[in-house]
């Protein structure tokens, strides 16, 4: 990737002066980054600036100062949504929650030149986030200045550096009998969610990605978006057991709609998507509103009270009070598998697992 030169209206400046709107002059502190105000006097500015990256400006200042060109993190970013990311074949869900981080990121330390950007710099920015998401951000970070090392562009990796935050987590699990008063404020397609979760042990974005034309040779097919391209245990068989049965056929209704979860909108908006189809932040919204309204869980703080996602932990824990294995279910393995190589390929090879969770003493 070639190195940005610096704009024409900042030509001839010293390194970290720059000119903004007509005639006055900004000076960031290599440092920190913060921004300082140096006047519309062209001299002063010049003079100031020099005497400050005396004292302020690294190795790495120098090196740029003699290069004469700079890359911002703005501009790697770029590159590296566009041409990392792509081949790594993420789930959309995880694609979301990179995006959202690198807003974060770009808005703190986009500006900045990718080569000049210190570990305090990165800190500052991490400190201001709760300590899951100091934790994602400063993984994602790492990760981009290893491959802005690769490409010549900095020397080091300040974020690597920082040390990551304790993450407590404070959400509790789910109990049935707050499940049951959950299912009886949720709307039918809600509840037949809930109840796909329990019975599959499935994640949010598998559960909503079901379809009926995935429903072949008596089995519901299911390629988990986080671990198929892991493991061969992310493609899962479910043979249509007698309660898979009967909640599949609950899932047929007047909506016609390719997704086994789906609702009718109250209007039509362009998406790219089917217009019957519940998207991951829809369904978080609908289950958060029904948890609140049933409020099952009343001595419990708002950071604690669990999502949808949790489902997924009540389910396999109450498929191994009955005895059950739900292992296979949720797509996790005993030994280290090699990755699915038939998934390139004409032929995928199923991990068939039995969806057979009793439901009628938990949503009835």
């Amino acid at each position: 990737m070639a190195p940005r030169p610096r704009k024409k209206r900042n030509a001839g400046l010293p390194a970290n002066l720059y000119t903004v709107g007509k005639g006055y002059y900004r000076y960031r502190r290599p440092d920190t980054g913060t921004w300082h105000g140096m006047g519309n006097d062209r001299a002063k500015a010049v003079a100031a600036a020099n005497q400050l990256n005396g004292r302020l400006m690294t190795g790495a200042d120098l090196v740029a100062d003699v290069m004469g060109d700079s890359v911002s993190l703005n501009g790697f970013l770029d590159y590296y949504e566009a041409e990392v990311l792509p081949p790594r074949q993420l789930a959309q869900a995880t694609l979301d929650l990179y995006a959202v981080r690198l807003r974060q990121i770009r808005a703190a330390l986009g500006a900045q030149d990718i080569g000049q950007i210190t570990i305090g710099m990165v800190s500052t920015f991490l400190d201001g986030l709760t300590p899951r998401a100091s934790n994602q951000a400063r993984a994602y970070l790492v990760d981009v200045f290893n491959y802005a090392a690769a490409k010549g562009l900095v020397a080091d990796n300040p974020p690597e550096a920082t040390i990551p935050r304790i993450d407590n987590k404070t959400r509790k699990r789910h109990t049935v009998k707050g499940v049951r008063k959950i299912y009886a404020e949720a709307e039918p397609w809600l509840q037949n969610a809930i109840d796909l979760a329990l019975l599959t042990a499935q994640r949010r974005e598998d559960i909503l990605a079901m379809r009926f034309d995935d429903i072949r040779d008596g089995a519901l097919h299911v390629a988990q978006h986080k671990t198929r391209r892991a493991s061969d245990a992310g493609w899962i068989r479910l043979p249509m057991t007698p309660q898979l049965k009967s909640l599949v056929a609950r899932c047929r209704d007047e909506v016609p709609s390719p997704f086994l979860i789906h609702r009718k909108p109250e209007r039509r908006v362009a998406s790219g998507r089917h217009w019957t189809q519940v998207d991951n932040r829809y369904l978080t919204r609908a289950f958060k509103a029904a948890r609140d309204a049933a409020n099952p869980y009343p001595d419990w703080s708002p950071a604690q009270q669990p999502g949808f996602h949790e489902l997924r932990a009540l389910s396999l824990h109450l498929y191994k009070k009955a005895g059950k294995d739900g292992q296979k279910l949720a797509g996790h393995s005993t030994r280290k598998m090699t990755k699915n190589y038939e998934a390139d390929h004409e032929e995928v090879v199923w991990t068939e697992a039995v969806a057979d969770l009793d439901l009628s003493n938990i949503t009835g």
